[in-house]
């Protein structure tokens, strides 16, 4: 009994050290109070421990523990989850990659604004994701570069069986090649795929 008593005290004592010593090294901020939540929960679980065995001599919380995180485990390794995690995944990588391209678009049209303060520039970027290495990449850079606040109308020629459209765009001007060369070294990218169209 006293044997008993004493390694309960000692559980306890080293619960509290240790809940002490996470909370000290805890930040500021939203998650402390889950934080605390936890910690409590253990504290309890180390309390009560020794009142279960009066009841139930053959309870050993951590042979609870183990089963627990074995049947956790088992529901996690079920293909039904896999295929959730995988979902779950690409969605994560989809996300990434719409928000990639939003940021990196705003970001060349704010900078190409700031180098060529005459033009008005609409930037699109296609990002791809290299699973292997776990980077995002850019695919490509296109540029339209607009004539003050209202675009060209371009010419349509619906006279024959198929309707073509006239592209005024050139990437050999020296405005579109200036262009290619300023983002490819901000992007650190190929001029390859960089495109300028005016």
């Amino acid at each position: 009994m006293i044997q008993s008593l004493r390694e309960w005290l000692i559980s306890v004592c080293t619960a509290v050290f240790f809940i002490i010593a996470v909370e000290m090294i805890l930040p500021d901020n939203s998650m402390k109070k889950y934080c605390k939540f936890v910690l409590g929960l253990i504290l309890i679980t180390v309390f009560i421990n020794p009142i279960i065995k009066v009841f139930n001599r053959d309870f050993n919380i951590n042979n609870y523990t183990e089963k627990t995180i074995e049947e956790f485990d088992k529901e996690l390794g079920s293909k039904k989850s896999s295929s959730e995690f995988d979902e779950y995944k690409q969605k994560g990588i989809s996300d990434t990659l719409k928000t990639f391209e939003v940021n990196l678009q705003s970001s060349c049209e704010k900078n190409l604004k700031e180098k060529y303060p005459d033009g008005n520039y609409e930037v699109k970027v296609g990002a791809g994701y290299d699973g292997e290495n776990n980077v995002v990449y850019i695919k490509s850079v296109d540029v339209k570069i607009k004539e003050g606040n209202v675009e060209k109308v371009k010419k349509v020629d619906v006279s024959g069986e198929t309707a073509s459209v006239d592209n005024p765009s050139s990437e050999n001007t020296e405005e579109a090649l200036k262009i290619k060369t300023y983002l490819s070294q901000e992007l650190n990218v190929s001029k390859d795929i960089v495109h300028v169209n005016s």
